[in-house]
């Protein structure tokens, strides 16, 4: 496995995503993973789970697979840090490698383009997709 087989998500899409509900085009599951750390602060895409990078270790990595395959239904993992340049897809690839062939059937594995810092210059503001949302904290 390599970085090449991850594939990118638009936040234009992941925003349908969350506005169909928890199913896509595919009726299939979707669960958005951050793995920003101290940089979480300032907002998050709504009902993503916050799994700081550092965390991802063998132990870390089981227990994000436990919790993503509890439901026996495909899921759409959409990992992503502030920029998806380095973390997301490096933590993408990391839980890629860690899966079995059969695991590999049930999670489809995406990273977000642009990262946080994208998604919250087009939706940060929007209540329906971002929580905790503080545009001080992200004027430049």
């Amino acid at each position: 496995m390599s970085i090449a087989d991850i594939k990118y998500l638009e936040a234009s899409e992941l925003y349908r995503w969350i506005h169909a509900g928890h199913t896509t085009t595919f009726h299939e599951r979707f669960q958005v993973v951050d793995v920003r750390g101290h940089d979480y602060i300032g907002g998050h895409i709504l009902g993503g789970w916050h799994v700081p990078y550092k965390t991802l270790n063998a132990e870390g990595i089981n227990a994000l697979k436990h919790r993503l395959l509890e439901t026996n239904s495909t899921v759409n993992v959409v990992f992503h840090c502030a920029q998806s340049q380095q973390r997301g897809p490096s933590a993408a690839l990391k839980f890629l490698r860690s899966l079995s062939q059969e695991e590999q059937k049930h999670l489809v594995i995406w990273v977000l383009r642009g990262g946080f810092n994208h998604w919250q210059d087009e939706y940060g503001e929007d209540e329906t997709v971002t929580e905790g949302y503080t545009p001080e904290l992200w004027g430049w």
